[in-house]
């Protein structure tokens, strides 16, 4: 593995994990698992029923991070072996520990006495500083502009933020705390002249780890939010997952997925925990679907009340709806933030409680997108738009896997109400023109349906 200790989280993800998954019968036999054609599932009640009062069919492990139960909770490997919760620092690297040697994996790299990450040691000692700051006599102009925001003045020194101090300070203190001139110039914090005086954040990866930096302007200038010098966000999760997943595993079965990231502090200080951010208008899908190897079940997306915001829901669940695993996703309809122009300043305006009644009653993502492909209707629309926007609709919804059978019904039923037919003829028809209603699809309909007739009701 070279001279130098690997990271422990890498360590885990790359070989711990893949040998863990290959002898879970071994690791964990108080469950009896059997192999399926996923992965395993367990088969000892005696000890699903104590441990986790459920059957054992219901509990299954079919992907390497951990187990889940059908209709309830995911378990990470890692809280397991640490009773229940989500390990972090040293009772992180002690669970991995143990699971290496449930593994049979040689334990070495993570045992063997090598130099701490001094990067990441310089960037905790950085924010601490920072967060130090924030708290102290030059922090009031930045405190002002929270409690402008919404934050109330005592929420302010738990908000886990900060401010970067001046150049000068930055560099005297990490020198005080054991770190090199080379290393604080390599670490990028004190390259850019822009940075001091502003407010700042650090994006931590799911393990808490510090990615990145952010910092943002107490004014209107551009650009508003400044990033750490060769440190990129594309390997990081939402900003302030780390948070999220130290929450009870029913807290953090739903995600709140907003733009802003000073809105995630605000919303969280107004009670509303289970928020992170993606910092712009643009989500990956890559990373929505990682959030389900973390036990979250179904992600609201909060975007701002504009055109991009628009737009990026359209483009995220067109590609995310796409992925075999990934979590449900639904939708607050930009139009429903009124005249406030993202969550955070819904909340200022209208309060918390009303911004949960809102993730509450949010809309169905693949129901939300298929009104949304259908916006230029008109109620007078001419037949030809109304049976193209079907065409459109029906195309689309025919790309989506098995596990969104559900939300496709629903979507059928919206868009056929949104163009005044039959949800029953329009269903005959998607799958006639669409859906490759060939030989084999057409029995098994018609042995399930036998008065119905897979026929061109609606000749789209």
């Amino acid at each position: 593995m070279g001279s130098e200790r690997p990271r422990v989280g890498d360590f885990y993800e790359q070989v711990i994990l893949p040998a863990l998954m290959q002898r879970l019968d071994h690791a964990f036999p108080e469950f009896g698992w059997r192999a399926d054609s996923r992965g395993w599932v367990a088969t000892n009640q005696q000890h699903t029923h104590e441990r986790l009062g459920v059957r054992a069919d219901r509990v299954v492990a079919h992907e390497p991070h951990g187990f889940l139960i059908h209709g309830g909770d995911s378990m990470l490997w890692t809280a397991y072996v640490n009773g229940g919760s989500i390990p972090r620092g040293a009772e992180f690297v002690r669970a991995v520990t143990d699971l290496a040697v449930r593994a049979g994996v040689d334990t070495t790299p993570l045992v063997d006495p090598s130099p701490r990450d001094r990067r990441a040691g310089l960037r905790e000692s950085f924010f601490e500083l920072a967060r130090g700051k924030l708290a102290a006599p030059q922090g009031a102009r930045a405190r002002a502009y929270l409690e402008r925001r919404g934050f109330h003045a005592e929420a302010i020194s738990s908000s886990g933020l900060g401010l970067v101090p001046p150049a000068e300070t930055t560099q005297r203190v990490l020198a005080d705390r054991g770190y090199r001139v080379e290393e604080i110039e390599a670490s990028g914090i004190v390259a850019d002249n822009r940075w001091p005086g502003r407010l700042c954040g650090a994006w931590r990866d799911e393990w808490g780890r510090i990615g990145t930096f952010w910092a943002r302007a107490l004014d209107d200038r551009e650009p508003r939010y400044l990033y750490l010098r060769g440190a990129g966000r594309t390997h990081l999760p939402p900003y302030g997952l780390s948070d999220v997943l130290r929450l009870p595993s029913r807290e953090r079965r739903e995600l709140v997925l907003v733009e802003g990231l000073v809105d995630v502090h605000h919303l969280r200080a107004k009670g509303i925990g289970n928020v992170a951010a993606i910092g712009s208008a643009r989500i990956q899908p890559e990373k929505l679907v990682r959030l389900a190897k973390h036990g979250i079940e179904t992600v609201t997306l909060a975007l701002d009340n504009d055109e991009s915001g628009r737009d990026a829901l359209a483009r995220t669940i067109d590609q995310t709806s796409r992925f075999d695993h990934a979590p449900a996703l639904r939708v607050i309809h930009p139009a429903e933030l009124g005249d406030a122009k993202d969550p955070d300043e819904y909340v200022r305006m209208h309060g918390a409680d009303r911004l949960r009644d809102l993730v509450r009653d949010a809309e169905c993502g693949v129901t939300w997108r298929t009104f949304d492909r259908m916006r230029h209707l008109q109620p007078d629309s001419p037949q030809r738009e109304r049976r193209a926007a079907l065409a459109d609709v029906g195309r689309w919804l025919g790309t989506l896997p098995a596990r969104l059978a559900l939300e496709v019904e629903d979507a059928i039923w919206a868009a056929s109400e949104r163009c005044g037919y039959d949800p029953k003829a329009v269903e005959r028809a998607f799958h006639a023109k669409f859906w490759g209603a060939g030989p084999e699809r057409r029995e098994r309909e018609l042995a399930l349906h036998p008065t119905r007739e897979l026929d061109h009701s609606i000749d789209l």
